[in-house]
């Protein structure tokens, strides 16, 4: 039905394209895309098949549409491409062919697109070549290229114009209006052509990418060569800023390249071309790769057309990119006119172009006498086969031809030994029938007796035999049958339709079955169920049976049907149900049970491996049947699911630095059921020396043997925690003691005595102090709290850090023993900040070189800006800081031991506090520091380029 259905569309769509002007829409369709989407031989050498249109149209159609043809194409080609030179020389050409085509129809009506082609060409070629060099005052060569270009193209396009019209002739065209066939001589001289003119195609296309491609490969390499001096003199510094542009010229005469120098903006800083000025941007769209993916040459030609191929090679020019070191700040370009490689490109295209249109006229002349030579023996051949009949009815003789080509020597040869044999098999058929008659009569008689033979196997059957014609009419009723249904068989044959016996399946169903299968020796069959017959009082009964379709002649059909009643059989299948039915619920009933122990143990081992903690369970047997992921987690000791709980318990105990804690003891104790809960701790040799406690518990599971499991969880976080709880109560507590003292003793003083106004005025100032003190303490506090939970906020603007950096100096100059110097090289140093943070980081930095440097007179503050950084150093001359506590100094709560010294206050949270602010403004806060020497603190951040 589908291939039908498509030959039917097929069909449809040739109809409408024999309309004149639907043909001509379709192929100024084709024609347009085949112009404005060529088939490209090697670069600027192009295949366009606007002309192929065309002329399909004028051989088809006539003169007018072949014209509407061609200037429907040429108009949306250059609407499509812009109107240029070459262009419009190229519509020109196909008009004037087109003119010449349409004459040559009018002369051979039946010619050859091919020949009337060739010949147009051949006969403008000096004409041409004439008036582009004489008159027009050309360059033979590009007038030479120009022509060749254009007349290989038509010509092209006129082969495959001969291809689809003979094509049509032969299997569009309706039968009745078809023009004839198409003669053999033309059909050989025509597939001659195509055949040497595809594979002169191939081959000097393929071979003018192999010279372009050396071509490249020559620009490539100079490239490369004169890149690799360039870099070299870069690397030696030969090559400065200063003396780049005097280089360049040097370059072009020694290299003969145009070396082109980028910064990392991509503008100019020297440059060998005249086009190119210092500080102009080199625009890389203008460019592109001449073998994308193989090296990094790239090349442009201005405004030229693409098919217009010499005049673009010859404004052609290549770039090439240096390969660079990544830490370098130049891109280097080399660049050169193709000049010197334009004459071996000019004579590649000329050459190819000339070879090809060479070999389209000599194939053209070789292949018509061939043709003839090869198709005269068949067409005396066919001759001759037109007297084969008065051969065979007169008995006369013929004379057969001769050739020199094997096939068609061996075609005559067959023909020969047929027109014999059939001379044998006319007498052999004379014979025959004289000895088929007899056979007939004896096989009338032997019919009579098979006849009474299936009469008696049919009345005999057990099962109920109904024949049906192909109309639907009971022609066979057995006895059987008449039981069966309760009917006579002088009742229903030829008075009864088969279908009137059955409820169930329809006739259509019943032959859709039937068409499942394929004949076989004119029969085929198929089983029908789930039906059932009526018999004369209506009643229901199930049947099955088998329908036999046997092919008879004249395209007649025979039915069989043979019959069994299956009421039992029913009967038994209904009780098989039911009991299949209850099974299949038991089933169900089973496989639920199943889902939900599965769901429950899922449920479990997902609790199991979610747990924080280290799960290990043992039987009674010792054996470990429940080890969580945690457990690997934890220790790194591998997986002991099923191992035994002995050879775990010794594997804690070697990595555990607990002097009293044994493992394996205590599980033999559980194992032997001397305990039945243990709880303990260990420290566990890793580098964290991580501290876990561990419950064993024996479990009780109703109907398996007795287990016991281990509880391991990791309490290091915890005890770390509590460190340091431990740390900010004595720090805070000490810190606090001190001020809050001082405070309520002057407070008490000033309660009980009078004092004098100036010595009040001194116990105030100190109250005030600390105040401010403790003040500053709980402001420490709370910034640990905001930065340990990212709620600190930043007010950020444009920040002088120079005027900052020296109003903390002077503030600290005022209150310090040791004097604060400032000292700033170049830059500006805004950085984008808050104002209050940087301020407090200072201070900070400030305070602990005051502190932490005793008896020295000076603390020197250094500002500096990089390319990416403003930096800020800030550096003492104090005690230092031991290396070996170097690391933790920026811990909370740290402070250096400066026991030798007078006691140094502290709360050491100013460090912390401090390298988070500046992390948060993406800097970095570092030191270096060197015992009895002092430190220098080390602020980076980051410059901010453009304003926000």
């Amino acid at each position: 039905m589908l291939k039908i259905k498509a030959a039917q569309m097929l069909g449809w769509v040739v109809e409408k394209l024999r309309v004149a002007w639907i043909g001509t829409v379709i192929l100024i369709v084709l024609g347009t895309l085949g112009s404005i989407y060529p088939l490209t031989l090697f670069y600027g050498v192009q295949l366009m098949f606007g002309s192929a249109a065309a002329l399909v149209a004028l051989r088809l159609h006539g003169g007018i549409y072949g014209f509407v043809t061609i200037t429907a194409i040429s108009a949306l080609h250059l609407l499509y491409t812009g109107p240029t030179a070459h262009g419009i020389y190229m519509v020109c050409a196909h008009f004037i062919e087109l003119i010449w085509m349409l004459g040559w129809q009018i002369r051979w009506k039946n010619g050859s697109i091919m020949k009337a082609n060739a010949v147009f060409w051949v006969v403008m070629l000096l004409p041409v070549l004439g008036y582009g060099h004489f008159i027009l005052n050309m360059n033979l060569d590009d007038v030479k290229y120009a022509y060749m270009h254009i007349a290989v193209i038509s010509m092209v396009n006129a082969l495959i114009a001969g291809l689809v019209v003979d094509f049509w002739i032969t299997n569009g065209e309706p039968q009745s209006k078809r023009t004839g066939t198409i003669p053999l001589s033309r059909i050989a001289f025509k597939y001659v052509v195509v055949f040497v003119v595809v594979v002169s195609l191939s081959l000097l296309s393929a071979d003018s990418r192999r010279q372009l491609n050396q071509i490249n490969e020559t620009i490539v390499f100079n490239l490369e060569h004169a890149s690799s001096a360039v870099i070299q003199d870069l690397d030696e510094g030969y090559l400065t800023i200063q003396n780049m542009q005097q280089s360049m010229v040097r370059y072009h005469h020694l290299l003969d390249v145009n070396v082109i120098i980028l910064n990392r903006n991509d503008r100019v800083l020297a440059s060998g071309l005249d086009t190119l000025q210092v500080g102009d941007y080199l625009d890389m769209d203008k460019y592109r790769y001449l073998k994308p993916g193989e090296t990094s040459m790239l090349f442009r030609s201005g405004d030229a057309y693409y098919s217009d191929a010499l005049t673009y090679w010859k404004h052609a020019s290549f770039i090439y990119k240096a390969d660079m070191e990544s830490g370098t700040s130049y891109r280097v370009f080399v660049e050169t006119s193709s000049a010197k490689y334009y004459p071996r490109i000019e004579s590649i295209y000329l050459t190819t172009l000339q070879s090809l249109f060479l070999i389209f006229v000599t194939s053209m002349v070789v292949a018509a006498p061939l043709s003839r030579k090869v198709v005269s023996p068949l067409i005396r051949l066919t001759r001759m086969t037109g007297l084969l009949p008065r051969l065979l009815f007169r008995k006369g003789k013929m004379d057969w031809p001769t050739s020199h080509v094997t096939e068609v020597q061996i075609l005559i040869g067959n023909l020969r030994k047929m027109a014999d044999v059939l001379l044998e098999q006319f007498e052999q058929i004379r014979q025959d029938k004289l000895t088929l008659e007899d056979r007939v009569r004896a096989r009338t008689k032997a019919l009579k007796n098979s006849e009474e033979i299936k009469r008696a196997i049919i009345d005999s059957s057990i099962d109920a035999i109904i024949a049906v014609d192909s109309n639907g009419l009971i022609i066979e009723f057995n006895p059987e049958a008449e039981r069966m249904f309760g009917l006579k068989r002088e009742e229903v044959i030829l008075e009864t339709d088969a279908p009137s016996l059955f409820q169930g399946a329809s006739c259509m169903e019943i032959k859709e079955m039937l068409e499942r299968f394929e004949y076989i020796r004119g029969k085929r069959h198929a089983n029908v169920e789930e039906i059932s017959g009526i018999r004369r009082d209506g009643s229901v009964f199930p049947i099955e049976y088998k329908i036999v379709e046997i092919q008879l002649g004249n395209n007649e059909t025979l039915y069989n049907l043979f019959i069994k009643d299956i009421t039992d059989k029913t009967r038994a299948e209904e009780e098989r149900v039911r009991h299949a039915l209850a099974l299949e619920r038991l089933n169900t009933e089973l496989f639920n049970e199943k889902i939900a122990i599965q769901e429950q143990r899922d449920i479990s081992e997902h609790f199991i491996e979610s747990v924080r903690e280290g799960l290990v369970m043992s039987d009674r047997s010792g054996t470990i049947t429940i080890v969580n992921r945690r457990i690997e987690e934890m220790f790194g000791l591998g997986d002991f699911l099923g191992r035994s709980i002995e050879e775990f318990a010794q594997a804690i105990d070697k990595v555990v630095l607990t002097d009293d804690f044994n493992l394996m003891e205590q599980t033999r104790a559980f194992l032997h059921g001397e305990r039945s809960f243990v709880e303990t701790e260990f420290i566990f040799n890793n580098m964290e020396k991580s501290v876990f406690s561990l419950y064993i518990k024996q479990v009780d599971v109703p109907g398996k043997n007795h287990g016991f499991l281990l509880v391991f969880r990791d309490r290091t976080e915890e005890e770390r925690l509590n460190r340091m709880k431990n740390e900010l109560i004595s720090v805070v507590s000490h810190e606090l003691r001190t001020p809050v003292a001082t405070i309520m003793g002057y407070v008490e003083l000033m309660m009980m005595y009078d004092l004098p106004a100036s010595q009040r005025q001194e116990f105030m100032e100190t109250i005030s102090s600390e105040g401010s003190r403790l003040s500053s303490l709980l402001d420490d506090v709370l910034d640990i709290q905001r930065l340990d939970n990212d709620g600190m906020t930043y007010h950020m603007t444009y920040v002088p850090l120079l005027e900052l950096v020296e109003g903390v100096a002077e503030q600290w100059n005022i209150k310090s023993v040791q004097r604060i110097y400032v000292h700033a090289f170049n830059g500006d140093f805004f950085a984008y900040a808050d104002q209050n943070r940087m301020v407090q980081v200072l201070h900070n930095l400030v305070g602990n070189a005051v502190k932490y440097s005793p008896g020295t007179d000076r603390i020197d503050i250094t500002l500096w800006e990089e390319d990416k950084w403003i930096c800020i150093d800030v550096r003492d001359y104090g005690i230092g800081i031991p290396e070996n506590v170097q690391d933790m100094l920026f811990s909370k709560f740290y402070r250096v031991d400066n026991s030798d010294h007078r006691q140094i206050g502290g709360t050491g949270l100013g460090l912390y506090i401090s390298r988070k602010i500046v992390e948060d403004h993406h800097g970095t806060l570092t030191f270096i520091s060197a015992s009895d020497k002092g430190s220098t603190f080390k602020i980076r951040l980051p410059k901010q380029e453009d304003l926000l």
